[in-house]
């Protein structure tokens, strides 16, 4: 099966950004079959950390294929940025990462008519932009959340530079579970490779603060699902608003004793819900978790190891039923998250 072309959409007269959920995923299906040159395939940028899926061929991002002037300005050696890697997406594994678009922040979709090789050299040209102070910053445009910030707030231009090659990015949509499809501005003849020393793109302080605002409202999207997955029946009656406002609460506390990780964010969160909001007040459970000395990333599997069932029961008999009241989030804070 050949992929969709441009004029099988344009005799639609539907756009990208109008199709349904279900002709998104028809879309893809069709971009990610065998493909005959010159036509539309569909690749992903993922999260360097996501493994749950031997993508092949894949290419990780080249970092040092920048602006002369930022590659002598960073400090390489201290970097512990990973850049993401460039995928082509056979059927199988698009039904992986569809099946985890409640669970993982994987990455983002391309739909290009380049081949994986071009595309690398393309996408690695941004992993560095400068920022408002002029200091380089890494970009995180695998990222669903930034990536739809930075093209709804570029000016035209460099919006055009982005996507260049480009047919279509296929963003992820915590809120619904669903994939929106962002085209390209430009004809099918006018995309291309733009020039690498057009490619150093500027960021304004109000972007960077709206992309932290949008992946920190992510993480509440994929919190959520992780609760209603996996913990459904401590969670089956509370009501979407009330459950995020509690999950701020909880990752809020959960960085207090320096959990960053989503798994890490996820587990703390679950004892929360599963065991007493308050959990941690518990002098054996107050141990683990504030040791400075314990790296945050083996704390819960201390807990696992080291705490008695008799300590767990204190615990439980220990649940502050006034918690949730006293550590509210405000509803209409949790509205503006959602809209911004």
């Amino acid at each position: 099966m050949g992929a969709p072309t441009m004029k099988r959409k344009e005799a639609t007269g539907e756009t990208m950004e109008q199709l349904s959920s279900e002709q998104v995923r028809e879309r893809l299906a069709g971009w990610s079959a065998p493909a005959r040159a010159g036509q539309s395939q569909l690749y992903a940028l993922l999260d360097p950390f996501f493994d749950s899926f031997a993508f092949e061929p894949s290419v990780k991002l080249d970092l040092r294929d920048t602006d002369p002037q930022f590659f002598e300005m960073i400090a390489w050696e201290r970097v512990t940025y990973e850049p993401p890697r460039l995928v082509r997406v056979p059927p199988e594994g698009l039904s992986t990462l569809l099946d985890g678009l409640s669970t993982e922040r994987w990455g983002v979709f391309v739909v290009s008519r380049f081949d994986l090789k071009e595309l690398a050299s393309h996408f690695s040209r941004f992993v560095i932009a400068r920022g408002p102070d002029g200091s380089p910053y890494f970009l995180r445009f695998h990222d669903a959340s930034v990536l739809g910030v930075l093209l709804a707030t570029w000016s035209a231009a460099d919006r055009a530079k982005f996507f260049g090659p480009c047919d279509a990015f296929g963003l992820t949509d915590l809120s619904k579970v669903e994939v929106k499809l962002v085209e390209s501005p430009m004809g099918p003849r006018q995309r291309k490779l733009p020039e690498p020393e057009a490619c150093l793109l500027d960021l304004s302080r109000e972007q960077l603060e709206t992309c932290s605002q949008a992946i920190e409202r992510d993480l509440v999207h994929v919190l959520h699902w992780h609760l209603r997955n996996h913990h459904a029946k401590v969670v089956q009656h509370i009501d979407r608003d009330v459950l995020e406002r509690r999950i701020q609460v909880a990752i809020h506390k959960a960085r207090r004793y320096g959990f960053q990780t989503v798994s890490d964010l996820a587990g703390f969160s679950a004892l929360m819900f599963e065991l007493a909001p308050n959990f941690d007040e518990h002098p054996t459970f107050l141990k683990v978790l504030a040791d400075r000395e314990l790296p945050s990333e083996m704390k819960l599997r201390r807990l696992s190891q080291s705490i008695s069932e008799k300590d767990w029961r204190e615990a439980l008999e220990r649940y502050d039923r006034t918690f949730w009241l006293k550590n509210s989030v405000p509803a209409a804070a949790i509205r503006r998250r959602r809209s911004g």
